[in-house]
């Protein structure tokens, strides 16, 4: 399998995870994760693990109704005439991970009642931008899941102990020309089984990272960094070109460079 497949196996993961996929569709996805190398098959059951087990916390955090528009674009999503290989975008992925957010108000009948402002969660889960990275911190597992075009994320720690008494958990946005800026800090009580928190002002920073500081917390990190999750570039903090929209320019300038030989 080349890269090129590899990473387009990754990218299915989000959606496989959300149900958002035609049971074809998943028979085929399940034949080429069985058929890829170990790393590649490894990374996507950890991306689909992580997306469930996310949306599970997060379902769980959010009482806030869906947006009213939420059910037709969930079915316009699903259209069969639009399942094709290139529909794997964003946008439908966020429409997929609302499912989670409030599928069940659907069958309460709670959309005759005036909507409210969407959560944070709501905006995030249903930027058209948003991107899900996970990484292990101790035991455990964080979570992020972001979104530039809303400059905000939610974390979700699942299963890491608490830090020891007398110190905190301190997240920590690194790139920029500031250098690392804190996002919060997490303490003995704030750490339970399953820990959500907000991340706002994520600007041009391209990873979050964790340490253990002392007191309340520190300006700068001093301790070991135990995790680090990628943002992505500084490129995705401003508008730019979709990645699919890149992938055809590159594909587009191939082909005029081969009509030079």
């Amino acid at each position: 399998m080349t890269e090129h497949t590899d990473f387009e196996l990754l990218e299915l993961a989000t959606p496989y995870a959300l149900n958002a996929v035609s049971d074809d569709e998943r028979a085929d996805i399940d034949r080429r994760v069985a058929a890829a190398p170990s790393p590649v098959a490894a990374a996507f059951n950890d991306e689909v693990r992580a997306v469930r087990e996310t949306m599970a916390v997060v379902s769980a955090a959010t009482t806030a109704e869906p947006p009213a528009h939420l059910r037709t674009a969930i079915l316009d999503a699903t259209k069969p005439e639009v399942r094709r290989q290139s529909r794997w975008r964003t946008a439908a992925f966020a429409s997929a991970a609302a499912i989670a957010v409030g599928l069940g108000a659907f069958g309460l009948g709670v959309l005759t009642r005036p909507s409210p402002p969407p959560t944070v969660a709501e905006q995030v889960l249903t930027a058209p931008d948003v991107r899900t990275v996970s990484r292990p911190l101790g035991a455990g597992t964080a979570t992020v899941v972001f979104s530039r075009d809303r400059n905000t994320g939610l974390l979700v720690m699942n299963n890491v102990a608490p830090p020891s008494r007398g110190t905190v958990y301190q997240m920590w946005l690194l790139g920029g020309a500031k250098g690392p800026r804190s996002a919060g800090t997490m303490g003995t009580a704030a750490v339970t089984p399953s820990t959500t928190a907000t991340l706002t002002d994520l600007g041009a920073s391209t990873a979050l990272a964790f340490t253990v500081e002392p007191g309340t917390g520190s300006p700068q990190p001093t301790g070991t960094i135990l995790a680090e999750l990628p943002l992505g570039s500084a490129e995705d903090a401003h508008p730019g070109p979709s990645p699919q929209s890149r992938r055809d320019n590159g594909a587009q300038h191939r082909d005029e460079h081969a009509g030079y030989h």
